[in-house]
């Protein structure tokens, strides 16, 4: 199995991604946009999202803080001790030579009102309202966000400055496991992402991600073997204890004792 080479982030909700666009959009968050107009993830945020997680990831794997300080860098740090290298999360590779090729050779105003059609085809508008005490709308407080819709999936290019072990890549998907949220307003619902690492294979990113979690090599892990459960005895036989004399055979059960006050004793009972 070929070793993942991008993290995938899959938006579960939608997700605000503030920044600049392009063109601008006319709202008062404005999402983060390329040069086409096409929304992406800043890669220094997915790598602080990813450290978060596995900091989380370390209260039911506190060996790994080692590896952690190895892959993420010290908290902080975005100098040349990082393991990790991470492109931008961005949308998939033919769909942005798909724009490039819509835009090339166009001039203004023709250029910005495509893109600004872009960023509006991959993205909503929300609006909200700040409240008083006593619950009523603040006059001149109603605020526009512009979100990524829910259902896009951003893939960030993985690579590395030196040669991972087995811990780094369990705490990477741990990592990845660990994220839930990325973005702003959260705690409202905004930005649940499902985060994955992927490979060139075939293989689901869900089931590497969860191999890698457990074993470091996204190998599955090896069954434990069990002693086979003997067959149920035929019915109508006894079966004696578990420790029988020789190990192997169950004893028999012992016919019931007659009473000498029994009409069975001397006499044939009639079968029912």
């Amino acid at each position: 199995m070929s070793r993942p080479d991008r993290v995938l982030v899959h938006l579960a909700s939608p997700a605000l991604f503030v920044g600049a666009s392009a063109d601008g959009t006319d709202a008062d968050t404005d999402v983060v946009t390329d040069e086409h107009g096409l929304p992406y993830l800043p890669r220094h945020r997915l790598a602080a999202r990813l450290r978060g997680g596995a900091s989380e990831a370390l209260a039911v794997a506190p060996d790994l803080a080692g590896a952690r300080d190895e892959v993420f860098g010290r908290r902080s740090s975005h100098g040349a001790d990082r393991m990790l290298r991470l492109g931008h999360a961005t949308l998939d590779g033919s769909v942005r030579d798909a724009v490039a090729r819509a835009l090339a050779g166009r001039g203004e105003p023709v250029r910005s009102v495509l893109r600004r059609s872009v960023t509006e085809a991959y993205t909503t508008l929300e609006s909200g309202i700040e409240m008083d005490a006593d619950g009523a709308p603040r006059p001149g407080r109603l605020r526009t966000h512009r979100v990524l819709l829910p259902g896009l999936t951003l893939s960030a290019a993985l690579t590395w400055a030196s040669a991972p072990g087995e811990e780094h890549w369990r705490l990477l998907a741990r990592a990845c496991l660990a994220t839930t949220t990325i973005g702003l307003r959260g705690t409202r619902g905004r930005g649940r992402v499902d985060v994955r690492l992927a490979g060139d294979d075939r293989a689901d990113p869900n089931t590497l991600t969860l191999r890698l979690a457990t074993t470091g090599n996204g190998e599955r892990p090896d069954l434990v073997e069990r002693a086979p459960v003997p067959a149920a005895p035929p019915e109508g036989h006894g079966v004696g204890p578990p420790d029988t004399r020789d190990g192997t055979r169950p004893l028999r059960r012992a016919p019931p004792r007659r009473s000498a006050h029994s009409p069975c004793a001397t006499t044939v009972c009639p079968r029912s």
